[in-house]
Order: structure tokens, then C-alpha cells, then sequence
């Protein structure tokens, strides 16, 4: 039995298995059975896809057992979406809807229908302005306009303003 192991480890002659196939073959023979190159081969060997015998050969049912395996992993793996695929899809689609929202919103903007917020702030600013002068004008409006009213009658007008506008401005 010795001889025969030694005889068969030796040999450049492949043995058969009972289904007719080579119980082993040479790197360019799987390569071709399996359709990818040698140096193909040789990389699935490394990384344990394919199965080396002995040098330069390699076990003919293991390895194509083991690379349909792989195959059967990969294609799994491509039909069904990982999380990084779902949350790229999530990601392009919050893409989308601000892309969409942006467009609207000039959309809305050239009809006139929405303002710039600095616009609008800039235009109540001047309207808050001009309505703290008009209230602060009103004791020396009121003094002119009726002269039966002192001095202080026309400081105590103005101090009560000054204060309503004061609690108006720290209501912030």
C-alpha cells in the first residue's frame, strides 16, 4: 500500500474517481473546467475557494464543490440588498425630495408668491422702526396740538411709552 501511495504522489498521470472524473488536475485543466484563467485559479486557491492537492495540482471534486459554493454566496449576496445598498437608496431619495422641494420653492419664488426670509425681515425691521418714531413723537405732537397740558403731563406720556416699547422689545 506504501508503493501505491508513493506511486500515485509521484505520478503525473491523474487518478479517476468512480464517476469518470480525474480525481485531481493541473491548474491550467481545472481553469479551463471552470472557465476562469489560471492565475484565477491560483487566487481562489489562496483564498480557499479552490483546493491544491499537491503541488501544481489540485482536487478536482473539493475545489469545484467549493467554488460553486462561492458562486452560490456571491449571487446571494447580489440578490438581496444589503443595508448599505438600502440606506444609499434612502439617501438618494432624501436627495431627490430636497432636489424636488428646491425646485418648487423657486418655482413659488418667481410667481411672487414666496419672499427671501432677509426681504422680509429687512421690510419689518423698517416698518418696526418707523412705528417706534411715530409712538415717540405723540407727548410732543400732543403738546403742540393741545396746550392745556404741562410739562409733566407730556414726560409721563413719553416715559409710558418708552416703557411699553421697552417690554415689547424684551419680549423676545
Amino acid at each position: 500500500m506504501h508503493s501505491d501511495l508513493t506511486a500515485l504522489l509521484s505520478s503525473d498521470e491523474p487518478a479517476t474517481s468512480q464517476q469518470g472524473l480525474p480525481v485531481e488536475m493541473r491548474e491550467g485543466e481545472l481553469a479551463t473546467l471552470l472557465g476562469v484563467t489560471g492565475s484565477r485559479v491560483r487566487t481562489l486557491a489562496q483564498d480557499g475557494a479552490i483546493v491544491r492537492s499537491r503541488r501544481g495540482w489540485y482536487d478536482v471534486a473539493a475545489s469545484v464543490t467549493a467554488y460553486c459554493a462561492r458562486l452560490r454566496e456571491a449571487a446571494e449576496r447580489a440578490g438581496r440588498p444589503s443595508l448599505q445598498s438600502d440606506e444609499v437608496k434612502a439617501a438618494a431619495a432624501r436627495l431627490k425630495a430636497a432636489q424636488a422641494d428646491l425646485a418648487e420653492l423657486k418655482a413659488s419664488q418667481a410667481r411672487g408668491e414666496v419672499v427671501p426670509i432677509a426681504d422680509v425681515v429687512r421690510e419689518w425691521a423698517s416698518l418696526l422702526r418707523d412705528l417706534r418714531n411715530a409712538l415717540l413723537a405723540v407727548p410732543s405732537r400732543c403738546g403742540a396740538s393741545l396746550p392745556h397740558l404741562t410739562a409733566t403731563d407730556i414726560s409721563t406720556m413719553e416715559q409710558e411709552i418708552r416703557i411699553a416699547l421697552e417690554g415689547l422689545a424684551d419680549a423676545d
